[in-house]
């Protein structure tokens, strides 16, 4: 054979192409070891605050259920969450020789996330929480409230158990055979028209040293000669003047004549107990005397003209609700179509966290001075 002096043309390796693929793999694998830390915050911190905001809703539906069935309430509060994530990869790889002629190959890559939650709980026994939810709602916190926004009408249904004597609560009747929540409905109604009207505006005159904090409601000079208005001061008993109604924390109907407006607030204990009774329950509990039937007719929580709060009752689990809790076998739930409920609901929710924090360092919005 003559030989040209040329070399010889080999076929590249099969071997060689399977260790250029595996450097490929191995260069994408290590690549993909990037920091994990920012995509853990992504994909986990929603979800985390999701669950914390659900299971603190059906946690508080829970405790107002419990108080319709007089079972004692509890509330277990998440104190801490640590979370720690790791990845890991590996890579396999395998190659056939016989009598050193590559005959195949597999590459094999893996990897996986690993989660380990650990969430700290704490139940809330301790006697500052039992102060808290056994006092008197502050007044700040009713001044907070309206002067971000909330319906003087809700508030006051829910925190106010009474203004100048005059009782939120169907309980007893008066002269005319009506309780007395009808004539505070209408009262809180009125006062609600002057504020949704820009009639009146709200504002705090903070005390000094060992005085009382007052709610002082202003009526504007266009309020002076409207329906609401003058229904408000003939049924506190002040002068229909445009003077400031000037509301602090009491018991009972302030002297005739004084000018002055008494409100009495409720504790967040008793708000749970009045907002109970608009819980449905099933039908043979009633008859068991588990709980106490409530006023068919003429309050808040009337199946028919009721609108302040309802929670339905369901053998089966709801489809369609805005927060659910299982309890004695029963499903309780509120409608996700019931804005009136679950606007009270949440009005509750943000009472039981300003009462729950320190109050007295908040201060008001807008501050008056005595005049």
């Amino acid at each position: 054979m003559m030989n040209t002096g040329r070399p010889t043309r080999r076929s590249a390796s099969p071997a060689l192409g399977v260790a250029a693929v595996a450097a490929a793999v191995i260069a994408s694998t290590l690549s993909a070891c990037a920091p994990l830390g920012p995509s853990t915050i992504d994909w986990s911190r929603t979800h985390y605050n999701e669950a914390l905001q659900q299971t603190e809703a059906q946690q508080l539906l829970l405790n107002i259920v419990r108080q319709r069935y007089s079972d004692p309430v509890m509330f277990l509060d998440v104190t801490a969450i640590s979370n720690s994530t790791t990845r890991s990869a590996n890579l396999s790889l395998g190659a056939n020789f016989q009598r050193f002629v590559f005959g195949g190959g597999n590459i094999g890559t893996g990897g996986a996330v690993a989660e380990s939650p650990i969430i700290f709980y704490a139940p809330n026994t301790g006697e500052k929480f039992v102060r808290q939810i056994l006092t008197q709602i502050d007044i700040r916190t009713i001044s907070l409230l309206l002067q971000s926004g909330w319906s003087i009408e809700r508030v006051l249904m829910v925190a106010g158990d009474s203004i100048n004597g005059i009782r939120n609560t169907n309980a007893g009747r008066d002269s005319n055979g009506q309780p007395p929540y009808a004539q505070y409905r209408d009262l809180v109604d009125a006062l609600r028209d002057l504020q949704r009207d820009g009639l009146l505006t709200t504002s705090m005159e903070a005390s000094g040293a060992g005085g009382v904090d007052t709610l002082v409601f202003t009526p504007s000079s266009t309020a002076i000669a409207s329906e609401p208005y003058l229904k408000v001061c003939k049924t506190l008993g002040l002068g229909c003047d445009g003077r400031a109604m000037r509301l602090q924390i009491g018991v009972g109907a302030p002297p005739t004549g004084s000018g002055k407006v008494v409100l009495t607030t409720r504790s967040l204990y008793a708000a749970f107990y009045f907002l109970s009774e608009g819980v449905d329950v099933p039908p043979g509990d009633l008859q068991k005397g588990y709980v106490k039937p409530r006023e068919s007719s003429g309050g808040p929580f009337d199946r028919a003209s009721g609108d302040l709060f309802r929670v339905l009752s369901s053998s089966a689990e709801p489809s369609d609700s805005a927060v659910k809790v299982r309890y004695r076998n029963t499903w309780y739930f509120i409608a996700d179509s019931d804005l009136d409920s679950k606007t009270t609901f949440g009005l509750l929710n943000i009472m039981l966290m300003l009462e729950g924090s320190d109050i007295s360092r908040v201060s008001p919005l807008v501050s008056v001075s005595p005049g």
